[in-house]
């Protein structure tokens, strides 16, 4: 085999495998922007979703989701404040390792990570409702501000719709 067919056979097999392991790209521009001045964020979001906002005696919470499709698992993003849960103002790692300290199971998987530039604790768990990440920083010395995702168990990694809405969120406290 000449060099050059060798070259051109590394190239062609190069780029099937980059394109089999990168999935298409998903473009945000049309996706609207959800703002919540109470709870010290903002996120895009796609254009056919809708925003809900939950009241009652618990944590403050939004819920971020499509439009449920007959045999299709409906995507969803819940956003979650609980005020006042860290009194002493702990780093969130730190805060979290009390909170897992206090249960009675075995601590699931989790790494750090970072979102809208803070330091962030990713928990990953999977149960009878299916795959579920959860993303806990601090909103400000006190504040917890946490994000849950549901996804069917079989799919291993993050949706890629809600690692696009997660990675668009900023703090504007």
């Amino acid at each position: 085999m000449s060099r050059r067919t060798l070259l051109a056979a590394v190239l062609v097999f190069g780029s099937a495998t980059v394109f089999a392991q990168s999935p298409p790209q998903i473009d945000i521009s049309d996706w609207k922007v959800y703002r919540n001045e109470t709870m010290g964020f903002e996120t895009r979001y796609p254009s056919t979703w809708h925003v809900r906002s939950v009241k009652g005696t618990g944590p403050e919470t939004v819920l971020l989701s499509e439009t449920p499709q007959v045999g299709k698992p409906q995507l969803a993003v819940q956003f979650w404040v609980q005020r006042k849960i860290n009194p002493h103002g702990l780093p969130i790692e730190q805060w979290y390792a009390d909170q897992l300290r206090g249960m009675n199971a075995a601590p699931p998987p989790t790494t750090n990570t970072s979102i809208g530039g803070r330091f962030t604790v990713r928990m990953e768990g999977v149960g009878a409702l299916g795959r579920q990440f959860q993303f806990f920083t601090s909103l400000n010395k006190t504040d917890i501000f946490e994000i849950t995702v549901k996804q069917p168990s079989s799919q291993i990694q993050l949706d890629q719709t809600y690692e696009k809405l997660i990675s668009a969120l900023r703090f504007i406290q």
